[in-house]
C-alpha cells in the first residue's frame, strides 16, 4: 500500500524531530503535572507537611527500607525467568544485575523499553546474549510487570467494594466488580493461550518464545508479589491507623503506575503522586505527602545511585578482564 504524500512527509518530519518532540511532551506532562499537585496541595502548608514528615519514625523508615529490597530482590526474578524463556539462562548475579539496573534507571528515567534495553545491554556485555535476545527479554519482563498489574487490579476490584475512588466519588460495586472480571477474564484467556501455543510465535518476522503454562503462572506470582511487596513500601511510611486502607491503597498504587507509565514522566515524578492524593481522600493528606517524598527516595533515587555503581563496577571488571586476556 502506498503512502499519500504528504502522510509521508508528515511521518519523515516527526522522525527528524523526534528527540525535541519527546523533550517537549516530557516538560507538557511534567507541567501539566505540577499544576495539578499545586491545586490538590493548595489547603496544605509546609509546616503541616514537616510536622507529618517528623512523626514517621525509624522503625517505619527501616521498614520501608526492608520491603523496598525485598521487592527489588523479587524483580531479579523477572530476568530470570525471561532468560530461561528464551532457552539462554545466566548465572544468578548477572540476571539480577540486569534486572535491578533497568528497573531502577525506567523507573526514574521513564520510557522503559528504551532505558531498560540500554542498562540490559551494559549489564548482560560478555555473555552470549545478542541484541534480538535483549529485545526478547525486555519484552517478556515487561509482560511479566503488566500481568502483575492486572492480576492485581482485578483481583481487588472484584473483592474489596469501593476500592476504586476520586475524591469523593466511589465507583458503585457492581460496575468495579464487572471491570475487574473483565481484567481476570482477560488473564485467564492468556493462560489458555499459553496452554494451547506449542512453539514460538512470529510477529513481523520477529520471533518470540511463549510462555509455558507453568512460566505463565511464575509470571503472575513474581510480579503480583513484586506490587504488593512496592506498594506496602510506602504504605507502611503513613500512620499505623491509615494501615487498614491497604486493599483501596493498592488500587491506587496500581492506578497511578499505569498513569505514570502512559504519560512516561520520568520516574512518574508529580504524575505518581498526584494520582495517589486524588484516590486517597480518605487517607490524612500531609501524612500521604510526606510518605511520598520519602518513598521517591527509597524506593527511586536510592536503588538508582546503587545500580549505577554497580553497573559502572561491572564496566571495570570486563575492562580488567579484557586488558588480562
Amino acid at each position: 500500500m502506498k503512502l499519500d504524500p504528504r502522510l509521508q512527509r508528515g511521518i519523515g518530519w516527526v522522525r527528524a524531530h523526534r528527540t525535541w518532540l519527546s523533550a517537549g511532551m516530557t516538560v507538557l506532562v511534567l507541567g501539566i503535572a505540577g499544576v495539578a499537585l499545586a491545586r490538590i496541595l493548595n489547603d496544605i502548608s509546609l509546616a503541616d507537611i514537616e510536622a507529618s514528615m517528623k512523626a514517621i519514625t525509624t522503625r517505619q523508615i527501616l521498614l520501608s527500607v526492608g520491603l523496598s529490597a525485598l521487592s527489588y530482590f523479587v524483580l531479579t526474578g523477572y530476568d530470570v525467568l525471561a532468560l530461561h524463556a528464551i532457552g539462554k539462562p545466566q548465572r544468578y548475579w548477572r540476571a539480577a544485575l540486569g534486572s535491578f539496573s533497568a528497573y531502577t534507571f525506567s523507573h526514574n528515567l521513564g520510557f522503559a523499553p528504551i532505558t531498560g534495553a540500554a542498562a540490559r545491554w551494559r549489564a548482560y556485555r560478555g555473555t552470549n546474549l545478542t541484541g534480538p535476545d535483549i529485545a526478547r527479554i525486555v519484552v517478556i519482563a515487561g509482560v511479566t510487570f503488566w500481568l502483575g498489574i492486572l492480576v492485581m487490579l482485578g483481583v481487588f476490584l472484584v473483592v474489596f467494594p469501593g476500592a476504586l475512588r476520586v475524591h469523593d466519588m466511589v465507583l458503585p460495586h457492581a460496575a468495579q466488580a464487572a471491570i475487574g472480571a473483565v481484567i481476570l477474564l482477560g488473564m485467564g484467556l492468556y493462560l489458555v493461550a499459553c496452554a494451547r501455543q506449542t512453539g514460538p510465535i512470529n510477529i513481523l518476522g520477529w520471533t518470540l518464545p511463549v510462555p509455558t503454562t507453568r512460566q505463565a503462572l511464575a509470571q503472575f506470582a513474581l510480579a503480583a508479589t513484586d506490587i504488593a511487596i512496592a506498594s506496602a513500601a510506602l504504605l507502611v511510611l503513613l500512620p499505623e491507623a491509615a494501615w487498614h486502607h491497604y486493599p483501596d491503597f493498592v488500587v491506587a498504587y496500581v492506578v497511578a503506575m499505569v498513569v505514570a507509565m502512559v504519560t512516561h514522566a520520568p520516574g512518574g515524578l508529580g504524575v505518581f503522586e498526584a494520582v495517589i492524593l486524588v484516590t486517597l481522600p480518605e487517607v490524612d493528606k500531609p501524612a500521604l505527602v510526606s510518605a511520598l517524598i520519602l518513598y521517591r527516595v527509597i524506593y527511586y533515587w536510592a536503588p538508582l545511585l546503587l545500580a549505577a555503581l554497580l553497573l559502572g563496577l561491572n564496566e571495570i571488571r570486563i575492562f580488567r578482564a579484557g586488558r588480562a586476556s
